[in-house]
C-alpha cells in the first residue's frame, strides 16, 4: 500500500504519541516498516510532537472525503498532545475537543422514573438495588461456562452480520476474518476488542465480575459482529486498502471516530436481531445452553433491559460531577450505587473506568454515539441503511 505523504505524517504522529501514552492507538494496521522505524527512534518530546500536529494541520488534504475527518482528528490530537505539555483545559471542553461531541448532565428525575417502573417489575422484597442484585446473581456465569456460551454468541451473530451486510453495506464479510477469544482479569473494563489487521481480532472479557449470561449475546455484537471487529476490517479494506487512505490505518482512542465506533457497537444487536427478537434467542438458546432455562420469558427480559438502559446515562454524570470537583471519589461511587442500581463493587469497578486517565473523557462515546446513531437515522436513509453507510464511511459525529 502506497501512501502518500500526509497519511505518513499522520501516521508517524499516532505512534510517537503512543509512546507518551499508551493504548493511545487502539489498532494499528499501517506500514510495519513506519512502525519499526518510529518505535526504533527515539522518544520525541511533547514540544516536538506539538510542532508536528500544528505541521499536519497546515498541510490537510482538500479532498472531500478527508478533509472534514482530517481536521477533526488533528483538532482531538491538538488537545492530546497540548495535555501532553502541561496544558489543561476544562473537563467538557476536553470531551468536545477529543471526541466532537457536548454532552450535558442528565436530569436525575429520569433516573427516578426508571427506579419506579423496575420497582413494579423485580419481585421480592426489600431494597429494590438488593433485588435486583438477587437476579443479576441467577444469571451469572462461571470462567468454566463462558467458552461455550461465547461460541454459540459468536455462531450467530457473526451469521446474521454476513446476511446483514449482504444486502447493506458496500463489502460482504470476508471469508478469511476471524475473531478469538480470551479470558482475562484485572482490568478496568467489562470486555475489549484488539482488531490486529487483516481481519483479524481478539476480544478479551473480563472476569474480575462474573459475566452475566443475559450480556453475553449483546456484548458479543459490540466487540464483534457487527460492532467493533466487523467495522474495522471494512474500514481497512475500504477505506485504507482500496483507497489508500491512510490515516485510517491507526484507530485512535481519543478521536471523533471513537464516537462513531461505539455508536455502531451499541447499536449493533439491534441490527442483527430487529424487533427486540436478541430476547427471543436469549431466552430459547443461550440461558438452556447455561443450564438456566425457564428462569425468565423473553417478554419479562426485554422489558426489564428497556428500564435498566435508562440508568445508562448514571456513569456520564457520575464523571461530570467527579471531574469538575462537585463529588470526590468516594461520593461519586455512591451517586453510582443510587442511580445505578449497584452493589459497591460494581461501582468501584465503574468508577475505576471513568477516573482512568484512558477513559475518563472516553465515556461518553457509548451515550452519546447510541443517541447520535438515533439523530441521523432519518437523513441517512433509515436505520439499517444509516448503519451500513458508517461501517465503510468517515463520517464524524458532528455530521450525525
Amino acid at each position: 500500500m502506497e501512501l502518500d505523504a500526509y497519511g505518513r505524517s499522520y501516521l508517524r504522529l499516532t505512534l510517537e504519541i503512543e509512546k507518551h501514552i499508551a493504548g493511545y492507538v487502539d489498532a494499528y494496521y499501517g506500514p510495519s516498516a513506519l512502525k519499526a522505524e518510529v518505535e526504533a527512534a527515539e522518544k520525541k518530546s511533547p514540544a516536538a510532537l506539538l510542532n508536528d500536529v500544528m505541521a499536519l494541520q497546515e498541510a490537510i488534504p482538500q479532498e472531500d472525503n478527508r478533509r472534514a475527518y482530517a481536521k477533526a482528528s488533528l483538532r482531538a490530537m491538538d488537545c492530546t498532545v497540548r495535555m501532553l505539555n502541561g496544558e489543561e483545559f476544562a473537563y467538557l471542553d476536553e470531551v468536545n475537543r477529543l471526541y466532537d461531541i457536548s454532552p450535558t448532565l442528565m436530569d436525575e428525575t429520569e433516573f427516578t422514573k426508571a427506579h419506579a417502573v423496575l420497582e413494579g417489575m423485580i419481585g421480592g422484597n426489600g431494597r429494590l438495588t438488593d433485588r435486583l442484585q438477587a437476579r443479576k446473581e441467577r444469571f451469572e456465569t462461571t470462567p468454566s461456562q463462558l467458552p461455550l456460551l461465547l461460541d454459540l454468541a459468536r455462531e450467530e451473530t457473526r451469521k446474521r452480520t454476513a446476511v446483514y451486510l449482504k444486502k447493506y453495506a458496500a463489502h460482504p464479510l470476508p471469508v478469511d476474518e476471524s475473531v478469538d477469544v480470551q479470558l482475562t482479569n484485572g482490568q478496568p473494563w467489562s470486555a475489549y476488542n484488539y482488531y490486529l489487521g487483516s481481519g483479524r481480532s481478539l476480544i478479551e472479557f473480563n472476569t474480575d465480575i462474573p459475566v452475566s449470561a443475559l450480556s453475553i449475546l449483546s456484548t458479543f455484537a459490540h466487540e464483534g459482529y457487527p460492532g467493533h471487529h466487523t467495522e474495522s476490517l471494512l474500514k481497512e479494506l475500504s477505506l485504507y486498502r482500496e483507497k489508500g487512505i491512510g490515516e485510517q490505518a491507526a484507530m485512535l482512542l481519543h478521536s471523533p471516530a471513537a464516537v462513531i465506533a461505539e455508536g455502531i457497537a451499541v447499536t449493533a444487536v439491534e441490527i442483527i436481531f430487529p424487533d427486540n427478537t436478541n430476547y427471543e434467542w436469549i431466552a430459547d438458546t443461550l440461558l438452556p445452553a447455561a443450564g438456566m432455562a425457564g428462569l425468565e420469558t423473553a417478554v419479562s427480559l426485554q422489558e426489564i433491559s428497556r428500564a435498566v438502559n435508562k440508568l445508562r446515562y448514571v456513569s456520564g454524570n457520575a464523571a461530570i460531577n467527579y471531574h469538575t470537583g462537585r463529588l470526590n471519589r468516594q461520593q461519586t461511587i455512591e451517586y453510582i450505587q443510587t442511580y445505578g442500581l449497584t452493589t459497591p463493587e460494581r461501582a468501584a469497578k465503574s468508577f475505576s473506568f471513568l477516573s482512568h486517565p484512558l477513559y475518563r473523557s472516553y465515556i461518553f462515546t457509548y451515550t452519546q454515539g447510541y443517541d447520535l446513531m438515533k439523530a441521523g437515522e432519518a437523513r441517512n436513509g433509515g436505520k439499517m441503511e444509516q448503519y451500513g453507510l458508517l461501517l465503510t464511511e468517515q463520517i464524524l459525529p458532528s455530521q450525525l
